[in-house]
């Protein structure tokens, strides 16, 4: 496009020449340039219907009609580069990696401590509370009908005369044995009943992961101070603190609740309950002021950093403290264990000799009477009974409260469950930042650091370019701007591919004005590549031809065969003579459509005459000076 230019200028020259010449030799003049240089096919043009199209040159850049910069989401070492400039990637292909042992060790944690969480969550809801029921029911009726028994036998009794001192005797030792079961009963239910080591390592370990929210909080607020800015990354850990300081105060909540309600727990742990709710509610008030204020860190002096930094080490010595109280609440926990199967052996042993008292008690009275039942032993028998129903009864009363309580521990498995998941997502997602991968299909066209260089937040790492459709971007200026739509056609010209045009629709045009890489005012457009080559590389330079108007099948002659002069156009009518001389004469015309190459005429010419291709005189049209190559 821009050679041919630069011919029809020259030839244009040219005829001017000739033309000064002179009026007396103009017809041997022109009949030599038409005969020398202006000899062949192109210096006569043969008038004839053609489309006629009007445009607006422009000239921009190839670009993919998608393109990502990756940047740095962490901060670390650059351990492997996998893809290099012009690789072709998948979506979800790695690019690079962050060297991240620290965040894979604290990710093996997290997936840990949600797989524990789980497995409790999964034990507290396998309870079946229909079942208990139906147990205590069947053991209450059990009982009911034993005592009834012993009722029986007891009344069907008949006294006979017995040895009184050794019956007596006998009868006393099983006494002394059922006071000693009794006793070795009780002492195993108050050890059970007031067993709270379970609940002290429960409270034991909510410390910690309390002291781990608190260090976790403090080494991001650090950070925060530190960079200046907060990033993405950590205002998203800035929110999944405050999740969990949530979640953290509901578990403290319900397990204060489930205390409260028990009327064997000690004051001394409703207080330490309490407490835990209070440092639950203050963790939560820091994560959200953190949360909230994390934009106001900007400046932030060295004396805060510092103060900041003192916080951190504080609230690592806060973790290491509820560290080792939490193995203190283990092993104590271990040692309450170690009692209560103690007194469970005193059970067993209390029971045993109640079984020979009794034995040797029937023996004798059997020697001695030679009777198949004794008043002592179904008197023993009925009181066995009445404390076996009572024992069933008290079971079936506190049902409500096994219940309620089976409720409240499956409410705080799945609240520490989720937490647990929330911790886990956390980290996965921290993590995830140590892995840069390709947003979609394309090609790579940046890696802008090599391996062992070390990333920082916001630091340009890749660039990713979608292969699946190219743009021309251009600018076009205020003049033409209003006539340029999305929808309509255009011609382009790729310079490293001189001898194809391809095929392009205006996809986008902006309303804004905007600055030039020249520095100039104008308005944005994108064309669409309908049909670009497969070899085509991002960044490429391109001419475009935008149309405005189309007039089909119009009578047309070519651009370069009209001259202007005094607000007129004229072309160079040739004829023929008889003896094959040729000569031409000035005609006026009046045009319609003008296109790049040919112009619609509309009244002075008819479809066969022959006009002179190149003007004889300069002409008023042509091409803009203006630096986006607009005009008609």
């Amino acid at each position: 496009m821009r050679n041919r230019r630069v011919v029809v200028l020259i030839l244009s020259l040219v005829l001017v020449a000739v033309l000064t010449a002179g009026c007396v030799g103009r017809g041997q003049l022109l009949q030599k340039a038409l005969e020398g240089s202006l000899t062949g096919a192109d210096a006569v043009y043969t008038v004839a219907n053609r489309d006629v199209a009007s445009g607006t040159a422009v000239s921009g850049t190839i670009h993919a009609l998608r393109t990502t910069t990756l940047v740095a989401q962490a901060q670390g070492r650059v351990d492997q580069i996998l893809k290099q400039e012009g690789d072709a990637v998948k979506g979800g292909d790695v690019i690079l990696r962050i060297e991240s042992a620290t965040q894979d060790n604290l990710l093996a944690q997290a997936e840990s401590r949600y797989r524990a969480a789980s497995v409790n969550r999964q034990v507290a809801e396998l309870t079946d509370m229909a079942v208990t029921k139906a147990q205590l029911e069947s053991a209450l009726a059990q009982a009911t009908a034993q005592r009834a028994s012993a009722e029986a036998n007891l009344t069907n009794f008949t006294d006979k005369d017995t040895s009184a001192s050794q019956l007596a005797n006998l009868q006393e030792q099983v006494k002394q044995a059922e006071a000693s079961l009794r006793s070795a009963q009780n002492n195993l239910k108050s050890l059970q009943d007031y067993d709270t080591s379970e609940l002290q390592v429960t409270i034991a370990d909510f410390s910690v992961q309390q002291a781990e929210l608190n260090l976790s909080m403090a080494q991001t607020r650090l950070s925060v101070l530190e960079t200046g800015a907060v990033t993405d990354a950590q205002y998203t850990q800035l929110r999944e603190q405050v999740v969990q300081a949530e979640a953290g105060l509901r578990i403290a909540e319900l397990r204060l609740q489930e205390s409260a309600g028990n009327p064997n727990a000690s004051d001394e742990t409703i207080a330490t309950l309490e407490e835990q709710v209070r440092q639950a509610e203050s963790s939560l008030r820091i994560a959200q002021s953190n949360r909230d204020h994390a934009e106001e860190t900007y400046g932030a002096s060295a004396s805060d950093i510092d103060l900041q930094r003192m916080s951190v080490e504080g609230s690592r010595v806060s973790l290491l403290n509820a560290e080792s109280n939490y193995r203190i609440a283990v092993a104590q926990a271990g040692q309450k264990k170690l009692s209560i199967a103690s007194a469970q052996e005193q059970v067993n042993q209390a029971q045993s000799s109640l079984t020979i008292a009794r034995n040797n008690l029937d023996a004798t009275t059997k020697t001695n009477a030679a009777r198949g039942t004794d008043e002592a032993v179904l008197k023993a028998q009925l009181a066995q009974a009445k404390a076996s129903l009572a024992v069933a009864q008290r079971n079936m009363d506190g049902f409500a409260d096994t219940e309620r309580k089976n409720g409240l521990q499956v409410d705080a498995t799945r609240e520490q469950e989720l937490q647990a998941k929330l911790a886990l997502d956390q980290q996965r997602l921290t993590s995830d930042n140590y892995t840069v991968k390709a947003p979609y299909d394309g090609v790579v066209i940046l890696v802008n650091v090599k391996q062992d260089d070390y990333a920082t937040p916001q630091m340009t790492l890749a660039k990713v370019a979608s292969t699946t459709g190219f743009s021309v971007e251009t600018f076009v200026d205020e003049i033409d701007i209003l006539n340029v739509k999305p929808g309509q056609d255009a011609t382009i010209s790729i310079d490293p591919y001189p001898d194809a045009t391809f095929a392009g629709t205006v996809s986008y045009v902006g309303r804004a004005q905007v600055r030039t890489p020249e520095g100039l005012n104008a308005y944005s457009v994108r064309i669409a590549l309908l049909n670009p080559p497969a070899t085509i590389v991002d960044g490429m330079s391109a001419d475009a031809t935008i149309i405005l108007l189309v007039a089909r099948g119009v009578l047309a002659v070519p651009v370069e065969s009209i001259i202007g002069e005094n607000g007129k156009k004229y072309v160079m009518l040739v004829s023929t003579s008889a003896n094959g001389n040729m000569t031409t004469a000035k005609t006026e015309i009046t045009t319609g459509v003008e296109g790049e190459d040919y112009v619609e005429v509309k009244t002075g010419l008819s479809a066969g005459d022959q006009i002179q291709r190149q003007p004889a005189i300069a002409t008023t049209t042509g091409t803009s000076d203006s630096p986006f190559m607009g005009g008609s």
